[in-house]
Parts: C-alpha cells; sequence; structure tokens
C-alpha cells in the first residue's frame, strides 16, 4: 500500500466525514456505521485514482480497487443488515417519547406499537393541549413542552419524535436544544409532508417522513479535528507572521508607548469570560467607559491606529487566544459582558450563539455583518453557522475571510 495514497484517502474521508457522518439511522445504527465504512473504501479508491493522475500510484492498484469496490461494498451492506435485524431481536426497545397530541402523533404511536422492528417503545407524549384523550392517543400526556428535558430524563428515553404540537414554536427550540443536550436523538415529521418531502438526514416511519436533528457540534466525531485545524493554521500563521507582529509592535511603542497589547474582557462558549487580545490603537481611557461604548470615540484613536483597524491587523494577536483554547479560528464573534446582557433582554436568539466557543472570524463576518451592523442578523446567521457546522464550512470561512481581506487590501490601494 503505498503510504501517500493512504495519507490522501485519509484526508479525504476527514473531509467526507465532516460532510455527513453525523447522520444517524433511527431504526438501524449499524446501516449507519456501514455508511462510514463505504465513505473510507470511496476516499481510498478516490486517493489511488488521484494518484495514478498524478503519476504517483499504479495503474494494477486502481483497476483491483475498481473491481471489487461494488461486489464488496453490496456484500458488506447484506452483511450488516443481517446483523442488524439479528441484533434487534435480542435487545431491548428503546424509550421514545412523541412530542405531540392530535393526528400525526396517534398516526406515529399506533404505528410503533405496530412494528416492533422499528425497537421504540413509546413511554408518553408531551403537547400543551393535546386533541385526543390517552384512551385514543395510545399513550399518556405526561406534560407541556416546557417539561420535556427533565421528562427524557424521568423516563430514560433516547428517542424524541416531534409531530405537530399545539406548543409555541419559538419555545420549542430552545426546549429541543436542550433535549439534544441530555443525550436524546431528535427526530422531527416535517410539516406539509403529504406535499412530498425528502430529506438528507432523513428516514420514515411506516410512511411518515422524519428529519433527524443534528447533535450539537462538540459531541459530534470530526469536532477533534477542529481543535486540530486550529492549532496548526494558528502556528503556521504565528510562524509566518511573527516579523510583521513584532513591526506592528515597534510602531506601536513609539506611537503610544505602553501597554502594546488591549486586554478586553469578552464572552465565550458557555457564557465564561476571559481576555481578548488587540493590538493598540487608541489613547486609554476610563474602563467603565470602554466597557460599554459601542463604537470607539474616533477622538481617541491614533493615525496608526485606524490604519490597523481598516486592515483588521489590530485582531492578529487574537491568534494567541486561539492557539489558548479560548478562541477559535472560526465561530461567533466574542462581546463584551455588558453588551451580551443588553442584547441577550433584546434579542431572544442572541443567547443562543454562546454554545461555540468565540471565533477569530465567523458566518456572519464573511456575510458583511461586521462592526456596527444588525445584532438581530448576527444572531441569526451565528446560529445557523452553530446547527450547520462542519470542518470542511470552517474552512471554507477561513478561505473567504483571507479572500475578502485580500479585497479590502487590493480596494484600499487602488483608492
Amino acid at each position: 500500500m503505498d503510504p501517500s495514497v493512504v495519507l490522501f484517502s485519509f484526508l479525504f474521508f476527514a473531509m467526507l466525514a465532516s460532510w455527513r457522518l453525523s447522520h444517524q439511522r433511527l431504526v438501524s445504527e449499524m446501516i449507519a456505521t456501514g455508511v462510514v465504512f463505504r465513505r473510507a473504501w470511496l476516499s481510498y479508491a478516490f486517493a489511488s485514482a488521484f494518484s495514478v493522475l498524478t503519476g504517483v500510484g499504479s495503474m494494477p492498484v486502481l483497476v483491483g480497487v475498481t473491481l471489487t469496490a461494488w461486489p464488496f461494498l453490496l456484500g458488506t451492506h447484506g452483511l450488516l443488515r443481517m446483523a442488524e435485524r439479528a441484533s434487534r431481536r435480542r435487545r431491548n426497545k428503546r424509550k421514545a417519547l412523541v412530542v405531540g397530541g392530535g393526528e400525526i402523533a396517534r398516526r406515529v404511536i399506533s404505528v410503533l406499537a405496530a412494528h416492533g422492528e422499528y425497537g421504540l417503545e413509546v413511554v408518553g407524549a408531551v403537547d400543551e393541549d393535546a386533541k385526543f384523550a390517552a384512551s385514543e392517543l395510545g399513550t399518556t400526556v405526561l406534560g407541556g413542552i416546557s417539561d420535556l428535558p427533565e421528562l427524557v430524563r424521568a423516563t430514560g428515553a433516547e428517542v424524541v419524535l416531534v409531530t405537530y404540537s399545539s406548543g409555541d414554536e419559538k419555545t420549542m427550540v430552545g426546549t429541543l436544544r436542550d433535549t439534544i443536550a441530555e443525550g436524546a436523538s431528535v427526530w422531527i415529521v416535517p410539516r406539509l409532508f403529504e406535499l412530498g418531502w425528502r430529506g438528507q438526514n432523513g428516514d420514515h416511519i411506516w410512511g411518515v417522513p422524519v428529519m433527524h436533528l443534528k447533535s450539537p457540534a462538540q459531541y459530534r466525531p470530526q469536532w477533534a479535528f477542529k481543535r486540530f485545524f486550529d492549532l496548526v493554521f494558528t502556528g503556521v500563521s504565528l510562524l509566518v507572521l511573527s516579523p510583521l507582529l513584532l513591526l506592528i509592535g515597534g510602531a506601536i511603542y513609539l506611537d503610544l508607548g505602553r501597554p502594546i497589547l488591549h486586554r478586553q474582557r469578552r464572552i465565550t462558549r458557555g457564557g465564561h469570560p476571559f481576555e481578548m487580545l488587540k493590538f493598540r490603537t487608541m489613547h486609554v481611557t476610563d474602563g467603565h467607559v470602554e466597557a460599554s461604548e459601542w463604537v470607539a470615540d474616533g477622538g481617541r484613536v491614533t493615525r496608526l491606529g485606524g490604519f490597523l483597524r481598516r486592515t483588521s491587523l489590530d485582531e492578529l494577536p487574537q491568534l494567541f487566544n486561539v492557539l489558548r483554547g479560548e478562541m477559535s479560528l472560526v465561530g461567533p464573534r466574542p462581546e463584551r459582558p455588558h453588551f451580551v446582557n443588553v442584547f441577550s433582554n433584546l434579542y431572544p436568539q442572541y443567547e443562543a450563539r454562546h454554545r461555540l466557543p468565540a471565533g477569530l472570524t465567523g458566518w456572519a463576518q464573511i456575510h458583511g455583518l461586521r462592526g456596527d451592523t444588525s445584532i438581530e442578523e448576527r444572531a441569526a446567521f451565528d446560529n445557523y453557522y452553530i446547527e450547520n457546522w462542519s470542518l470542511s464550512k470552517d474552512m471554507r470561512i477561513v478561505l473567504r475571510t483571507l479572500v475578502g481581506w485580500a479585497r479590502r487590501s487590493e480596494t484600499r490601494n487602488q483608492s
């Protein structure tokens, strides 16, 4: 086996894994394992083809991989399905809670009671105002939507099936996030599925489509690659940029004296405070004013400081925050504690953006939401990034950040 082909296939598999590795089947975890296995084989086949095209690998290896791929993969798929059926006959059913008390909920509960192959036992339902009584619904209504995380703990439910409910949807979003954090696998029946529905993270319960909510990013297998990517990229960047960092530091010392670095209290994942580093760009003022001042007083910004701000070079010391694990390369931009409190009261979804570490750049920033822009829109973009996180998305954000910075620099030079 060519070591270079093995290395390339591993990298390609990591990219595929970050794309859809977090998908979990409702019925068959073994089949999900088979998907991972097939992707590993696909990665090696792709690497073999690439090595042949570049003149590194050999054609016989590529032909052998191609001829054995389909029979091998189909065979393993069949064996995994047989093993899954045998496993389901031996294991106990997983406990499930159903959110909803209407017709779809009754249909799902009835199907699960009649079809043991799904391996789910409904232990209760959750709804604010169920349409059916317990005898008609097929199970007992245990509480309202807000009780769901507690009921997951109390009943030991591993699966939550969300059908149409009378509960408030905004409340349900936060509740389902808390439910996922409890370790439950959450599946949602999409609205208007009767008109046709096809989802990438989907399955079905006897003809009723269900969509799987991804587990939190930090619990997915590829999350470890994020920290590895942060360390490698940051370490290389600091080595390459060290002359520039020293030059800027010297210029600030001559312009403003000490301190060269500005330390400001910011909020990161879980609401934890940390000291964010920036190059100093203005004259020192009262700490209380600085903590509650949204837009910096232009009179305090020096000429050098204005240049560093316009080019975003004042943000470079945050690479050390990334290296220390206080920040990530990509994530929601951190804010000062005073404004976190203000914005959390004004915008219901603002607090949810603290589910991942703060970042040097982010999904909101590459869409132009930086500086004095809409906080509500920034929170929406940050939460979209968190819900749809992947390693490949992080790489695209970093690339677009660098391209955007280069374009802005070119525009400034031309003007």
